[in-house]
């Protein structure tokens, strides 16, 4: 399946319209093509974006990873996906409570929580448990599965967000080396040891630092520690401001109509408070927070300088960002409920594109320039066909 993905972006003026498309009430009779009609609103709103430059090419690599699984393993939802140094694949999947029901259906038994792959799509290992490695506070609880992110030593870092507030680094053999917060206790956004909701994870390897996503319902910011000790470093949060707890969600997304990418499809955005669901680093000293709950990416520096803000299509889960020198290109991940996975560029965050890919909560870019994904019950490789000729700057 060959995807030549829509460029550039002219949305706000459109949605209106586009959202006039599919009644508000449908009727019994429109029930089975309701779904039908809100792709095709989709479809239309990514043929409008306008043309400034054409995006790279993905195509979907059905092969990968290999099925079966060992075991008779099923998989929950799968919510994050990770490249590790040496280009293999890491998988952090949910399995308990209605995601046991649904894998227990399909005649298949639950797979452990985290899951290592080759570039070939061959389970190398697995592993995940309560009390994992000898992680004691985990010990009576089931392992978290919130976001997931591997270090450039090559050691796994996954949040415990509503389900305990957090973050913990594992060896890639999942032996248990460290933990920040303490599980099951928040205290607001200005605490420098309680987390409260940790979302999104990534590093600065030159500052051996790493950067958490503190804003899932609880905290309204971005937070730094050191990456051997967990000792804090500093925290910030919209703007650079100290973050304000009282701040909260609006509609979604609060700067124009509902988003086309939405239309026809339930809106779960709009719950929350929140400031950060990821945080993504560039090589060039910049870090993006996405708000989930406003439709908006926000760019500051490693201080917590404040540098831009730009509006998306609909809601964004985090930012991956392209792997050649200059970082030429970002991906903003969309919700499942939109199914759609934005192309960027990362100079100014002009949307370039976007296509469908259901499951993209935090994914992976391989050194070769291809994307991983969540793909709901199962991650899915993206390969990269075509880079187009470039006509901005990276920055």
């Amino acid at each position: 399946m060959r995807l030549r993905v829509a460029t550039g972006i002219c949305i706000g003026l459109l949605v209106a319209g586009l959202a006039r498309l599919v009644p508000a009430k449908p009727s019994v009779a429109q029930a089975q093509t309701g779904e039908k009609t809100a792709e095709q609103v989709a479809e239309i709103a990514a043929g409008a974006l306008l043309k400034t430059e054409r995006p790279p090419v993905f195509e979907l690599d059905a092969s990968w990873p290999r099925q079966p699984l060992p075991n008779n393993w099923g998989l929950g939802i799968v919510w994050a996906v990770a490249v590790d140094p040496r280009d293999h694949v890491w998988v952090l999947n949910q399995t308990a409570g209605r995601y046991s029901e649904q894998i227990t259906k399909a005649g298949k038994m639950p797979a452990p929580a985290v899951l290592e792959f080759d570039q070939q799509g061959n389970l190398v290992q697995a592993w995940g448990v309560p009390g994992q490695g000898g992680w004691t506070q985990g010990k009576d609880r089931p392992f978290p599965a919130q976001a997931m992110n591997v270090d450039w030593k090559g050691n796994l870092w996954i949040s415990d967000e509503a389900r305990g507030h957090a973050v913990v680094k594992f060896t890639r053999e999942g032996k248990f080396l460290l933990q920040i917060g303490e599980v099951d206790k928040t205290n607001g956004s200005n605490d420098t040891k309680l987390l409260g909701g940790p979302s999104g994870i990534d590093f600065d390897p030159s500052a051996n630092e790493v950067y958490i996503a503190d804003g899932y319902h609880v905290n309204q910011r971005i937070i730094v520690f050191d990456a051997d000790t967990g000792a804090y470093k500093r925290h910030w949060g919209r703007y650079g401001l100290k973050p304000d707890d009282t701040f909260e969600a609006g509609q979604q997304p609060m700067w124009m109509a509902p988003s086309p990418f939405l239309v026809g499809k339930p809106n779960p955005m709009g719950m929350y408070p929140r400031f950060a669901h990821g945080v993504n680093l560039s090589r060039d000293g910049l870090v993006y927070a996405a708000d989930r709950s406003h439709s908006i990416i926000y760019v500051h520096r490693k201080d917590g300088t404040y540098v831009k803000e730009a509006r998306m299509p609909g809601p964004i889960n985090s930012v991956a960002i392209s792997r050649d020198p200059e970082q030429y290109y970002a991906y903003g991940t969309g919700i499942n409920a939109s199914a759609r996975m934005y192309i960027l560029r990362r100079s100014d965050l002009q949307v370039l594109g976007s296509f469908k890919s259901d499951g993209q909560h935090h994914i992976g870019v391989d050194s070769k320039g291809n994307l991983f994904t969540c793909g709901l019950s199962m991650p899915q490789k993206w390969l990269l066909k075509e880079v187009p000729r470039r006509t901005g700057t990276a920055r």
